[in-house]
């Protein structure tokens, strides 16, 4: 997704994409340890992505005609559900497809090494659908995926980081694709 959307003043062609690495370096370790306006901020919206679903999310924030955007949320609780119903709007869940806990090291410039371990989320969205026979397969055609990162080793404020998606039409599940034929 071109950076303008994101509040950078790059050339049209910059995209602002950064690696889950870059993401809890960066973003999510700043603010999980209580720097108010770390650098790039602007790039991070506030907000709970399970309050809405994700297209209005999207639009919510003027990110209507983006692919991603990214959420942070400051929990008392970790969330711990492989499931989070969606709050707001029409409903709908994300449902945990897997998660695994990674390591990124900080270099300190004067020397010294600091790792962060952070736990790797992987959810998919599905909408509410009618009743009936149809309803399962409906649920699993939304295409939106997110990914929550969140620190856990050293134990910090439970805060989590989601990079939302939405998949291009063209790269739809195949069950969607099935379905449009």
């Amino acid at each position: 997704m071109e950076a303008s959307r994101f509040g950078f003043q790059t050339a049209p062609a910059f995209k602002f994409d950064p690696t889950d690495a870059d993401l809890v370096a960066h973003y999510l370790l700043p603010r999980a340890v209580g720097v108010r306006d770390p650098p790039f901020a602007h790039a991070i919206i506030d907000d709970d992505p399970a309050s809405l679903p994700p297209a209005d999310l999207f639009a919510k924030h003027g990110h209507g005609g983006s692919h991603h955007a990214f959420f942070l949320q400051t929990t008392d609780d970790a969330p711990e559900s492989r499931e989070r119903g969606v709050k707001g709007g029409a409903g709908g869940r994300w449902r945990g497809q897997k998660a695994s806990v990674e390591t990124v090291t900080l270099v300190h410039p004067g020397g010294g090494e600091l790792d962060i371990q952070y736990r790797r989320s992987e959810l998919t969205y599905e909408g509410d659908a009618g009743e009936g026979e149809d309803a399962g397969a409906a649920a699993n055609t939304t295409g939106w995926v997110m990914h929550e990162y969140q620190i856990v080793s050293p134990p910090l404020l439970a805060t989590v980081l989601s990079r939302i998606s939405k998949a291009r039409e063209d790269q739809q599940p195949a069950t969607a694709a099935a379905a449009q034929n």
